[in-house]
Formats: C-alpha cells, sequence, structure tokens
C-alpha cells in the first residue's frame, strides 16, 4: 500500500470514528450543538488543600443550604480516607460538611462540589425573616457600650419618619467614611467591614426590622478563584432588601448565614481553600451527561465532566489550539503565508485572549520593535545565545512593566493585562525575526512578522469563538476530524494560491 492510500484510508477511518461519536451524541443523547447559556444555574466546588501534623483532624465547611428558593441539582463530596457527616446548624438555615480523621500527615486534598439551581437577586427571603421583631436591646456587657447604643438608636429612630427610613440612616451612618465616635466604640472585634455589617444587623433587630448576614459569592461569570463577600438581607415595609459593599452584583449565592469564617480547621497546617465555579447548562446537555453516566458506556470518560473545575477552565483553552493548528497548517499550505516559526503565530493568537485583539496586535509591534533595536545594539558585543536571549527577555519585562504603569496612571484596562502577555513567545519572535532579517532580508522579516500577525489574528478569532469553544470542549470526538484534515492537507503538494499569483505570466504564456 502507498503512502497515499494509507493516508487517505487513515483519515478516513479517524473522520468515520469523529462524526459517528458526534452524530450518536447529538442524535440518541440530544446534546445540543449550540451554547445554551443558563444564568440560574451554577457549578460550585470547594477545595481544599492541606498538611497533616500527625494529630486529630477536623475541618468544617459551610455548604449551601437547602431550602424551597434554592434546589441542590447534583452533590458530590470527594473526602479519601476522611470521615465525613453533614451537619444541620439550627436554627439557622446553615449547614456543614464535617471531615475528620485520627492521624494525618502529609499532603491532603478535599473537596465538595454541587450543581445549584435559583439563587439570582429575584430569590426572596425567607418568610421568616419577614415577620416583626419584638424591638430589644443586644446583648452588651459593657455597660458604656449599652449606653451608647442606646442613645445614638434613638436619636435615629426620632430622625426616621418609618422603618424604611430608620434603615436607610442606620446603614448611612454605619458605613460612613466619618464614623462618629459611638459606632467606634459599638464595633466588634471582627474584620472592618464584618464588625460594620454586624452591627448593622444588631441595630436593625433592636428596632423590630428582620436581618441577618449573608455570606457567598457573586455569579459574575466562570471563576478558578471566586471571592467570598458578605453582605446585609432585610425585610422593611414588605420588601426584601440587600446592602452590599461596592457595586451591587446582578446575581449572587448565599452560602452560609452569620459571622463565622467558612472554614474552621483543627490539627492542620497550610490550608489553602479555593472556590470555583462556573455556569452550567442544564436542559439537555445535563440530561445527556446523566444519560452517558447511567448508561456506563466509553463516552462517560471520553469528557471533562468529571474533572475539577479549574482543570476544565485550563482545557477549554487548549482543546480550541487544534482549530487555530487546522488554520495554520491551511493557510501555510493552500495559501503560501509564511510565518515566523511553524506553531509561533498560535501561540501569539493565545496570547492575544489575555489582551483582546486590537490591543494585543498594538502590544505586538510595539515590543517587537523595541526588541529588534536591542537585540541589533547586542550584536555588536557579540555575545553568545542563550546570554543574548536572556538579556532581550529581561529587556521585555522592563518594558512591559513600564507599559503597565503608564497605562495604568492614564486610567486604562489594558495595562492590567499586560503582564500576562507571554515574554516567552516575543523573545523568541524577536529572536527568530532578527536570524531572518540578517539571513535572507529585512524585507522577509518584515513579510514573515506580518504574516504570522495575520496568522495570530485569524487563530485567536477562531479560537475565541464561543460556539467554538463549546464545541471542542463538549465533543472531544471533533479532534479526530482535525487529525485526519491534517493528514490529508500533509499530502498536497500541488502549488499555492501566492504561487499561482507569481507564475501567472508563466501561465499564460503556456
Amino acid at each position: 500500500m502507498t503512502s497515499t492510500r494509507h493516508t487517505q484510508l487513515l483519515a478516513f477511518v479517524l473522520v468515520a470514528l469523529g462524526l459517528t461519536i458526534f452524530s450518536y451524541k447529538v442524535f440518541h443523547l440530544n446534546y445540543p450543538v449550540t451554547p445554551k447559556h443558563q444564568t440560574t444555574v451554577w457549578d460550585i466546588e470547594i477545595f481544599l488543600d492541606f498538611s497533616g501534623r500527625n494529630e486529630p483532624v477536623r475541618i468544617e465547611t459551610f455548604i449551601p443550604a437547602r431550602s424551597r428558593d434554592r434546589e441542590i441539582l447534583e452533590e458530590q463530596f470527594y473526602n479519601g480516607a476522611f470521615g465525613l457527616g453533614v451537619e444541620e446548624v439550627t436554627p439557622t438555615p446553615n449547614r456543614k460538611a464535617i471531615w475528620t480523621y485520627r492521624s494525618a500527615a502529609d499532603r491532603k486534598v478535599l473537596r465538595y462540589r454541587a450543581r445549584l439551581f435559583g439563587d439570582t437577586e429575584a430569590t426572596p427571603l425567607p418568610s421568616v425573616m419577614q415577620r416583626k421583631l419584638r424591638r430589644e436591646t443586644p446583648p452588651i456587657d459593657d455597660l458604656v457600650q449599652r449606653q451608647a447604643f442606646l442613645v445614638w438608636s434613638s436619636d435615629l429612630r426620632r430622625q426616621s419618619a418609618d422603618d424604611s427610613s430608620l434603615a436607610n440612616l442606620i446603614l448611612a451612618q454605619v458605613f460612613s467614611s466619618d464614623t462618629v465616635d459611638e459606632i467606634e466604640a459599638l464595633l466588634p472585634a471582627l474584620p472592618n467591614h464584618l464588625a460594620r455589617l454586624s452591627l448593622a444587623r444588631d441595630t436593625l433587630r433592636a428596632q423590630g426590622i428582620p436581618a441577618r448576614i449573608a455570606n457567598g459569592i457573586y455569579l459574575d461569570g466562570a471563576s478558578p478563584r471566586a471571592e467570598v463577600n458578605s453582605w446585609l438581607e432585610y425585610h422593611v415595609e414588605g420588601k426584601d432588601q440587600r446592602y452590599f459593599r461596592g457595586t451591587k452584583p446582578t446575581r449572587f449565592l448565599a452560602l452560609w448565614f452569620g459571622t463565622d469564617r467558612l472554614i474552621s480547621a483543627r490539627g492542620v497546617s497550610e490550608l489553602d481553600t479555593q472556590i470555583a465555579l462556573q455556569p452550567a447548562r442544564l436542559s439537555a446537555e445535563g440530561m445527556a451527561m446523566r444519560t452517558i453516566r447511567a448508561e456506563g458506556g466509553a463516552l462517560g470518560w471520553f469528557s471533562f465532566a468529571e474533572l475539577p473545575l479549574t482543570t476544565q477552565l485550563v482545557y477549554q483553552v487548549l482543546v480550541t489550539i487544534p482549530v487555530g493548528i487546522l488554520i495554520l497548517v491551511f493557510l501555510r499550505q493552500f495559501i503560501g503565508l509564511t510565518t515566523l516559526g511553524t506553531f509561533m503565530p498560535v501561540l501569539i493568537g493565545i496570547a492575544f485572549r489575555e489582551t483582546a485583539l486590537m490591543s494585543g496586535i498594538a502590544l505586538f509591534v510595539v515590543l517587537v520593535a523595541a526588541g529588534l533595536a536591542i537585540r541589533f545594539y547586542l550584536e555588536r558585543l557579540k555575545l553568545l545565545l542563550v546570554p543574548r536571549l536572556a538579556v532581550v527577555l529581561i529587556f521585555i519585562v522592563l518594558c512591559m512593566t513600564g507599559m503597565t504603569i503608564l497605562l495604568n496612571d492614564t486610567g486604562q484596562d489594558i495595562g492590567l493585562s499586560i503582564s500576562l502577555f507571554p515574554m516567552v513567545i516575543l523573545t523568541m519572535t524577536i529572536e527568530r525575526m532578527s536570524i531572518v532579517w540578517e539571513e535572507s532580508s529585512p524585507s522577509d522579516a518584515i513579510q514573515q512578522g506580518l504574516g504570522s500577525l495575520f496568522v495570530a489574528a485569524v487563530t485567536y478569532l477562531a479560537m475565541s469563538n464561543n460556539y467554538v469553544e463549546y464545541l471542542m470542549f463538549h465533543f472531544l470526538e471533533l479532534l479526530l476530524v482535525i487529525m485526519a484534515l491534517c493528514l490529508l492537507m500533509g499530502k498536497y503538494t500541488g502549488l499555492r494560491f501566492n504561487e499561482l499569483i507569481r507564475f501567472r505570466e508563466l501561465a499564460a504564456k503556456s
């Protein structure tokens, strides 16, 4: 069998296998082929990494509470050899996961994962919070603090016309930047924002207004490290109200209520807590995955569904790289574009994900031009290859640092993303371009640089497309189809498009 027929047969097998799996998932399992955004369905994962100290271990973690306003569609605990208990913290709606072990050593990992439905701004406060409370002074042992609280709260009540205006006055004074002496004396020994929330809650309750402190995360989008925030929830004059520090989020998830910390641990050291968050799709995709798990077929392991969320977010980018490579191969084999290096343009396209396209192109041109200038200057010093690359890399870091500081002072957001632009990619691009400049000509170097920039822009647009990301992440079998196309393009030996243009006069004479 000739190599051509062998290649064609292999490509046919790969395409048939990939499209068969794709068709099975689409037509049999009803897997959607387009992304369906469900803003109220979220995957949340609490990841604990710690070291044991050869003594009894007890770790308590708040987990989302069950309620009629929130549905926990799936819930999984990854506890290894640890004992696990789930405790309802009455009378609050809080729940705790409690992991225990007699004597733990070395590094350990615990995980909690859940899929939640229904937690948005529209979720009402529980009915128990909508009842009028008896006006009672919070328990304050210190007589001076107690008297200060009574005087301060009485003044606020006289200045208000109803419960709504009273609540506004309380919040305005508690969270004012110009804190009065009475408030400073009343703040409990808690972190600053949490202390003020606690004082506002106690004051509202003392005036008969139901209030509580909620702790959770804002549902802004996928995040490998979601930040825990605290806010105040209260019910006044038949309306649910919430007070947030800074900008009010459009969607949020309350994990627990009160002033306790999310994690309490005993017998461990170097505890690292990470909360990963990702919007999930419920309808067809969720049902298809449940069907796959129920059938127990080979498709169960051929997906990212069971991986940690932080790993999924990484592969969501990695699986789009073959699409960029496919475009690169097409442009080189059939169009005839010349680039710096083989896959360098795809790497530059990945870098553009951090800076956006137009900003990335501008940064690329400026930094490469500056790098070439310093590279040609170093050529006069007759440095060896590795030290020369090191100097260029350090110079690129200095340029990026200077541009970041300059743009940050002018209020440009681009300054925050320059530091993420891969330095090694820029350094190798500069080195490669300088070699072409010396060995061929400046025009060839510029041509290859512009070709690399064009390919990088095209691959960036493809790899950052939402539909491409969705298809490649949820249909891994399409990688087999891309591999087959690359095999077939590898056997093409005809004229390229730019060669047809160059030799058009010769073709016309013949």
